[in-house]
């Protein structure tokens, strides 16, 4: 077993057998990032990449170097080519750093949230340049995150095309929020525990994307993601539930067998929309359009089909 955010004998052994294998030298010669811990890490020519965090894949694949990934998480669920032709690294949050090291990459791109902490460590102390990149989802941040990458990687010029577009997505949301005015109150669900509904409050990326589609999060009060019981749910009147489509059926299921749930607009209207996990949170370059997307949707939600 590892220590507390520590190696413990088997693991640095490990980390310094399979350290051999990539080629470190030169590090020192390339580009100096400061990532998002405040860290400066020297960058060579990134031709084996590890991608922890699917907003990370997705952003290098449009950047033009896809050929130089060799690893990605199973977030990374767009492009759908990812997952199929990349070596798996398991969920970002359960990370393996043997599983990383495995791959032999020479530039490790991880999003701040990965983990657990214990294997991010392994990962830095492996001599490997790993690069922390925010995860803050506000659509500053998205274009932030775009030059970073693009720098990281040695692609500047592409990461500028690259945020010309994206910003003349979130041109066309403004544009169309601006000519509807309604404001539905949403409820972000993440899964069901127990038949409790498992939501989104504030400093989640659910609620910035509810809010960025220009909707009320009425779970707004709370922190971070809590269980409802009936009276909770009941008293929050959402109008509409917002779900994402990998267990959208089990949750949809759950819900309108709720007699509580059947109190609220949303279970009156039976109003209750879902889209793919990555592109509805991973605040990446799909962001803008995603945003429009639930838009619409949230205006056509409970409408007779």
């Amino acid at each position: 077993m590892m220590s507390n955010r520590g190696l413990d004998r088997r693991g640095f052994v490990t980390l310094l057998f399979v350290g051999t294998l990539v080629p470190i030298a030169g590090h020192a010669e390339g580009r100096l990032i400061t990532d998002c811990r405040g860290r400066s890490v020297s960058v060579g020519s990134a031709s084996r990449i590890a991608c922890i965090g699917g907003t990370i894949t997705e952003t290098l694949y449009q950047l033009g170097v896809s050929e130089r990934i060799v690893a990605v998480d199973t977030t990374s669920t767009w492009p759908k080519e990812a997952l199929k032709e990349r070596k798996s690294l398991g969920y970002m949050r359960a990370i393996s750093s043997e599983g990383v090291l495995s791959v032999r990459p020479d530039l490790i791109l991880a999003m701040n949230a990965s983990g657990p902490a214990d294997a991010m460590d392994q990962l830095v102390a492996s001599g490997i340049p790993v690069v922390f990149v925010d995860s803050t989802s506000s659509p500053d941040a998205i274009l932030k995150r775009t030059r970073f990458l693009a720098k990281a990687v040695g692609r500047e010029q592409a990461g500028e095309e690259m945020c010309r577009d994206i910003q003349a997505h979130f041109d066309a949301l403004e544009q169309w929020r601006a000519t509807h005015s309604g404001t539905p109150r949403v409820l972000f669900v993440m899964r069901m525990t127990n038949n409790r509904p498992l939501v989104a409050g504030q400093g989640t990326a659910a609620d910035a994307v509810i809010r960025l589609a220009g909707g009320i999060n009425v779970g707004a009060n709370l922190q971070g993601y809590k269980l409802l019981n009936t009276e909770s749910l009941v008293t929050l009147r959402p109008d509409i539930i917002l779900t994402m489509s990998q267990g959208g059926a089990e949750i949809r299921q759950a819900l309108l067998s709720d007699p509580g749930f059947s109190m609220t607009p949303a279970g009156q209207k039976k109003a209750i929309v879902e889209m793919e996990g990555e592109r509805l949170l991973g605040f990446g370059p799909r962001t803008p359009e995603a945003a429009l997307d639930l838009a619409h949707m949230m205006v056509n939600a409970g409408k007779p089909v």
